[in-house]
């Protein structure tokens, strides 16, 4: 009686077990049509920008043209005190002020800007 039961039990467990289909492989999954089109931007995390005259350079230092100590991109700094402060978003450490992230549209943005001022 107690194999007939535990053959029984077996063969619940194993036809449940196969109907589940298995898991594709990532590589054979079609891609999103919108993720071929158009690649991810990633900001260059070797970039260094001027936060006084908004220069890209791939070096670090001090900026040739006004000499302020260049921020990396993707980092947070003070447009009050020009310094760099970190990875994450606050106040400045030295005066108090709120952080402003580096990045290339803000770069964009300004160097736009002072293009626009000089047309003018």
């Amino acid at each position: 009686m107690k194999t007939i039961l535990l053959s029984i039990c077996l063969a619940f467990v194993l036809t449940g077990f196969a109907q589940q289909k298995p898991a594709a492989p990532a590589a054979t999954a079609p891609a999103p049509a919108t993720a071929a089109a158009k690649p991810k931007q990633v900001q260059n995390p070797a970039a260094w920008a001027c936060p006084k005259c908004y220069a890209i350079t791939k070096d670090g230092g001090q900026c040739a043209s006004c000499k302020t100590d260049k921020v990396q991109l993707g980092t947070y700094y003070c447009a009050h005190c020009m310094k760099g402060t970190g990875t994450k978003d606050g106040k400045c450490p030295a005066c108090g002020m709120a952080t402003t992230r580096m990045t290339r549209k803000l770069v964009a943005e300004h160097t736009k800007g002072a293009a626009m001022k000089k047309a003018a």
